[in-house]
């Protein structure tokens, strides 16, 4: 086996959520006709499954540093979910606007939660719409084995200096190493609810936040 150290083999890396790119969606209360960012959203998965349900294709954008979704009825935007401001008023203005619902899959470890990036967001969202994201929980080092698409996978994550480091290895792709920032709830509970109620379901070593944008106007 090789040591890439990159995320390259991304279908390898997180094939367990691959498998329900739904999942998000339907803690969301997700309905066709709603307006959603899919924000983070790489291949489009969350994309192509608003389209599976019966979406037109107008009301979704996918906005990603190198989107990579292959289905050309999906409009997508090149930009840093870090820089909510920057990437829609300057970059993408054609693209500012209102959004029922905001999902982040897989990404939302990686994203810096400033004051700022969470004040873009509550501008994005319409009151009553939702931001939905998976968030991976403090974990304590593990290691373990799984199958998917006909492959044998080891994993082996753990948690040290608020940072969580991950490898995942199988025969013939290798082995990646990731690390990213473990965000602490209770801090990004503390902003989140400036503008947002959140709710927090609990799934092993994952948690779901669903955020219901507060307020009867955009602001």
């Amino acid at each position: 086996m090789d040591l890439r150290c990159t995320t390259d083999n991304y279908e390898a890396l997180y094939a367990r959520w691959l498998e329900k790119p739904g999942r998000l969606l339907d803690h969301a209360g997700y309905e066709p006709g709603q307006a959603v960012l899919d924000l983070c959203g790489g291949t489009g998965a969350i994309s192509l499954e608003c389209l599976r349900r019966g979406a037109d294709p107008s009301t979704i954008s996918l906005l990603d540093l190198n989107p990579r979704c292959e289905d050309d009825r999906i409009t997508s935007y090149e930009g840093d979910a870090n820089f909510l401001g920057r990437t829609f008023d300057t970059l993408h203005p054609e693209c500012f606007k209102s959004f029922d619902l905001a999902v982040i899959r897989q990404a939302a470890a990686y994203l810096r939660w400033s004051v700022f990036m969470i004040n873009w967001l509550r501008l994005l969202i319409k009151p009553g719409g939702k931001l939905v994201f998976n968030l991976f929980v403090k974990p304590r080092w593990s290691l373990k084995t799984y199958k998917y698409g006909g492959r044998r996978f080891f994993e082996a994550s753990g948690h040290f200096k608020r940072t969580v480091f991950h490898v995942q290895a199988s025969p013939g792709l290798g082995v990646d190493l990731t690390q990213f920032k473990w965000h602490n709830p209770a801090d990004l509970m503390k902003r989140l609810i400036l503008w947002f109620d959140v709710e927090i379901r609990s799934n092993g070593r994952t948690q779901t936040w669903t955020c219901v944008r507060r307020g009867t106007k955009c602001e």
